[in-house]
């Protein structure tokens, strides 16, 4: 196999395979010694990422289940993208090369040649970089093809690298540029991946009491919709007490909305309860959907998602000096 065809198939196994975590790469094999040039293979559409709606975790959780195709990927070397940036602007690609020059700490360029510079070389400006990047190394570079310009960073809502200067703006303006969301070393490691912060030990256990919310929820609305009073109520059971400690969590932050939630909440799996015992299927019905509400109404004031599609309670949600 080729070293672009390598490349472009590790690149194509991280985009699907990633763990929203940690990353633990494969040892590196021994690719071959030059890359072949690629063309394109056609337009990229465009896509995203989602998640199973109503998931109902108010921390950070690891679901990345899409809801729209990922978009295509449109292998091509660096050169190609230097010599004819007409074909590739506007397009989602996945670029190999090698690292002609770094460009202070957030931006750096690729030419393919390794051995000389051809003066093709294209800019590449990462989201972020995690560790930095070696000269004369193999890179495989993912994201969207622009004219470099800073207006059109500016419209796409980018920040210029401050450390870019300008000679070097000057040098590439007009030129085609990689809005790089992955840049793959010859180590099989994304270095501009997104890591989530650490959560506290707090955080933590609410993560683990928030992913149980979901199985239950998911299993009491079967036991409701096949009116098995005893499925609901084993159901109930672990609500009651995962509000409950949610109720707890907030209150060691101070956050009275958010206790209130909990408490509705953990009410309303108790009267869903009380209903199923007595066969009362329509009030059940009403408990549960009051139940969500709280849920959605919570997560909506305290929880985000990441960009690698996980969740996170919101910032400003942090323990308030003096609560405890």
């Amino acid at each position: 196999m080729s070293r672009t065809g390598f490349f472009a198939a590790v690149a194509a196994t991280l985009l699907v395979g990633v763990a929203p975590w940690a990353q633990q790469p494969p040892a590196p094999p021994q690719p071959p010694s030059q890359p072949q040039q690629q063309e394109p293979q056609g337009r990229a559409g465009r896509g995203g990422r989602g998640e199973q709606a109503g998931a109902p975790a108010t921390g950070r959780g690891e679901g990345r289940g899409a809801t729209t195709p990922a978009r295509p990927l449109v292998p091509a070397a660096a050169s190609s993208i230097a010599a004819t940036p007409e074909r590739f602007i506007g397009e989602y690609v996945t670029m190999t090369g090698t690292i002609e020059q770094t460009l202070g700490k957030m931006a750096f360029s690729v030419d393919q040649d390794r051995t000389k510079s051809t003066g093709q070389d294209v800019l590449v400006i990462p989201a972020r970089l995690n560790e930095p990047v070696e000269p004369n190394t193999y890179v495989t570079v993912i994201g969207d093809v622009i004219k470099f310009d800073p207006a059109e960073l500016t419209k796409r809502n980018k920040t210029m690298p401050p450390d870019l200067t300008p000679d070097i703006i000057a040098k590439y303006q007009g030129k085609p540029a990689v809005l790089a969301t992955a840049v793959i070393n010859a180590a099989m490691v994304d270095v501009a991946k997104f890591i989530p912060p650490p959560m506290t030990p707090e955080e933590a256990a609410f993560d683990k009491v928030m992913k149980g919310v979901g199985p239950a929820n998911a299993a009491l609305r079967k036991g409701m919709d096949a009116s098995n009073a005893e499925l609901v109520k084993t159901n109930t059971d672990v609500l009651k007490k995962s509000f409950a400690e949610t109720e707890a969590f907030w209150k060691s932050r101070g956050k009275a909305d958010a206790m209130k939630f909990a408490a509705d909440a953990r009410k309303a799996a108790e009267l869903i309860e009380l209903a199923a015992a007595a066969g009362k299927w329509d009030d059940v019905k009403a408990h549960v959907n009051t139940l969500g509400q709280q849920c959605a109404g919570c997560h909506g004031v305290y929880r985000e998602r990441l960009e690698d599609g996980s969740f996170a309670i919101k910032a400003g949600s942090a323990v308030k000096p003096g609560s405890n």
